[in-house]
Parts: C-alpha cells; sequence; structure tokens
C-alpha cells in the first residue's frame, strides 16, 4: 500500500525541483519520465503564479554572430553533415555561407541558430550542424542567431532551462542519437583527404565566385577547409547529442518559437519557489482515498 507520507513527499513541485538540481542528463531523463503528467505539467507551466511575475522571465534577442564567436555545446559533430553539403551542394549552402547574415538550409524553413548568452559568451543549444556546416565552408561568416539571454549560470544550466521549457509546450521531451561518423573524432588530414576527392565542379565554381579567386581549385579548398577544421575541433562542447534540445520534433506548441515566447513571458516554472498550490483536487482526493484505506 501507498502511504499518504510517501504521496505528499513526491509532489509534483518536489519532481520540478529535484530537476533542477540534478546534472542535465538526469534533468532530462526525469522530464522525459514526467512529461505527460499533468499535475507536474501545471508546476513547471506556473511561471508567473508563483509570486514575482518577472523571476523567470528570459529575454531574447536576435543578432549576427561570427562562426568563430558561437561555442557549441554538443560534443559530437556529423562528419556528413558538415562536409557533404559543401562537396555536392544540393541546398545552396555554400551560397547561404557566404551571405550576409547566414541562414543555413535546414529540413523547412531556414531559421536562426537557438543559442545563449552565458557569462558573456554565446553558446549554441540547438542547430549544432548548420553552424558547423557554415563554419567548414567559411568561418567568416556572420549567422543570424535567437539568443536567450540567461546572463549567470552555466551552459548547462541554459539546456536545463530549456529542455524545462520544452517540456511545459509540448508534454514531452524527445531527443535524437547521434549516428555516423564524429567531425570532431577525425583527424584533419582525413578531412582535407575527403574534400578533395569528393568536391564537385560546380562546387570549386561557386567557391571561386565568393572568394574572387582565391579558392578556385580543389586542392585549395581542401586546405581552407582543413584549417577550420583544426579550429573547430578544438570547440568541442560537453554534451552528449542524446539529451539535446529538441522542440520541432518533441512537438511543442509553436515550435522552437512558441518555446521561446513563453520562456519571454516568464510562463516556465523553472526556479524556486514552485508552489504547493497547483496540487489539484483529484490529487486530493487520491490522498483521502489513501488515508481512509
Amino acid at each position: 500500500m501507498i502511504s499518504l507520507k510517501k504521496l505528499i513527499t513526491e509532489a509534483p513541485e518536489d519532481d520540478v525541483a529535484k530537476i533542477t538540481k540534478s546534472n542535465l542528463a538526469q534533468s532530462v531523463s526525469l522530464l522525459q519520465t514526467l512529461a505527460s503528467d499533468k499535475d507536474f505539467l501545471r508546476v513547471l507551466q506556473g511561471g508567473s503564479q508563483d509570486g514575482d511575475i518577472k523571476d523567470e522571465q528570459v529575454p531574447f534577442k536576435t543578432a549576427n554572430v561570427a562562426c568563430t564567436d558561437l561555442y557549441p555545446t554538443q560534443a559530437e559533430i556529423g562528419f556528413g553533415n558538415s562536409l557533404d553539403d559543401l562537396c555536392n551542394d544540393k541546398y545552396g549552402a555554400i551560397e547561404s555561407a557566404f551571405s550576409s547574415p547566414v541562414l543555413m538550409p535546414a529540413p523547412g524553413k531556414r531559421t536562426p541558430i537557438l543559442c545563449a548568452n552565458v557569462g558573456g559568451k554565446t553558446y549554441i543549444l540547438d542547430g549544432h550542424h548548420r553552424w558547423s556546416l557554415c563554419f567548414m565552408i567559411n568561418r567568416d561568416a556572420k549567422m543570424a542567431c535567437d539568443i536567450m539571454q540567461l546572463g549567470e549560470g552555466t551552459p548547462e544550466d541554459a539546456l536545463r532551462i530549456m529542455q524545462m521549457a520544452i517540456a511545459a509546450k509540448a508534454g514531452a521531451v524527445r531527443t535524437k542519437d547521434f549516428v555516423g561518423k564524429d567531425l570532431m573524432a577525425t583527424n584533419t588530414a582525413a578531412v582535407e583527404s575527403y574534400v578533395n576527392d569528393n568536391i564537385g565542379e560546380k562546387e570549386i565554381e561557386l567557391y571561386d565566385k565568393y572568394t574572387q579567386g582565391e579558392l578556385s581549385s580543389a586542392d585549395e579548398i581542401a586546405i581552407e577547409v582543413g584549417e577550420a577544421h583544426a579550429v573547430i575541433v578544438k570547440m568541442k562542447g560537453d554534451f552528449p547529442r542524446k539529451i539535446m534540445p529538441q522542440a520541432d520534433h518533441s512537438g511543442a506548441v509553436g515550435g522552437q518559437d512558441g518555446v521561446n515566447k513563453a520562456l519571454s513571458r516568464g510562463a516556465i516554472n523553472y526556479k524556486e519557489p514552485f508552489g504547493e498550490s497547483v496540487i489539484d483536487q483529484q490529487r486530493w482526493k487520491k490522498i483521502a482515498n489513501i488515508k481512509k484505506k
């Protein structure tokens, strides 16, 4: 028989508190387990009802940021995602990477990279493969970014808050496994060789056009990409793809934009106090029935 004490101590606000105090992998696991619970979601969605309406407001701004000033939080970066559209430019990636500001091709509409400003640096939360593709083509580019203005804290805090907001807007937290070869675990000579062997004539012509003749052969482009690779591998993030935020994949209402708006309104209850008033009548009925037994 479930004890009354156990039911009370496992109230939804306690679950939210536990998520905020866990490491990112544990937080994501807990959110995946709890996100379908209505009582838990009510707490998570109660940021504007827990006292100060402004205490959990997270402003966003759109800015153009140099590729080399964007710091990945993800550890693995797809080799093919970063190089295949460079070598076989099906979707206009080369032209995009030499545009200003850069909006790289992606499934569906082209959207800014999702980032967080933490401690004066801009960290990528979602969009690592668009960033790495741009970086490999033209690391001097400036990319359009939607930037969460967290200020204090750590990149892990930013990722956790984003996952909590996704759970609140989607009632689920779905992630993606990393598959394939890892760019960050590949040596630069292999990258140069791949580009030299696979880049097409049309792609070489595009490089020639956009670099005003500075990069006009497979050899020259491969060396340039190798130099970019030597820089990007030193920027490797700390977290596996398996726990990274995926608002659209999770089914968030309004997509990533809807999640960002919820955070900017202060609607996501990601810090104390979490409040106890959200326990609904159904929960109290459940407690009363157990107590009778």
